[in-house]
């Protein structure tokens, strides 16, 4: 619990923004993300059958569930028109990108390679970094928004 309070405290201090408490049972929110205009976070939270993804306006203090199934989301990261947010989720056989778009929340996989992405980043450069152990090795991999011209960044021989 000590770790949610100092993650909060600290988006508070970074951003100056006010947040209203969600009331209800006590609920684990994990890996928030700032939206570009600082107005909104978007975080994973257990939902009835997994994590999802939700978005919570720090003004108005309204949260919306944007995904909503069987398996666990995970991981969001905004794009830079904040539009549009990557995460990671298990709905395949193995673990992939994926974007949603906040008006429609229509999904879009971005990888579709048999290993596993994680940990995405979507850079002002509308570029997406993320791990992937796809090398059997785990590397640093840049994609497009439409899951094309995919990168290689990194080489090594040690885990990134």
């Amino acid at each position: 619990m000590l770790v949610g309070l100092c993650t909060i405290i600290l988006l508070l201090w970074i951003t100056g923004c006010s947040f209203l408490q969600q009331k209800g049972p006590e609920i684990a929110n994990w890996e928030p993300a700032l939206s570009p205009d600082g107005t909104t976070i978007a975080f994973e939270s257990p939902g009835e059958k997994g994590l999802e993804i939700y978005t919570r306006d720090l003004e108005n203090g309204e949260t919306t569930q944007l995904t909503k199934n069987e398996v666990d989301d995970w991981s969001p990261s905004w794009s830079p028109q904040g539009d549009r947010i990557v995460f990671v989720s298990n709905r395949e056989k193995n673990v992939d990108l994926y974007v949603i778009e906040l008006e429609g929340f229509a999904v879009t996989r971005l990888t579709t390679h048999e290993g596993n992405e994680v940990n995405p980043c979507w850079g002002a450069n509308d570029k997406i970094l993320f791990n992937s152990d796809r090398s059997d090795i785990w590397e640093i991999y840049m994609v497009d928004p439409y899951g094309q011209d995919l990168i290689k960044v990194t080489e090594t021989t040690a885990s990134e």
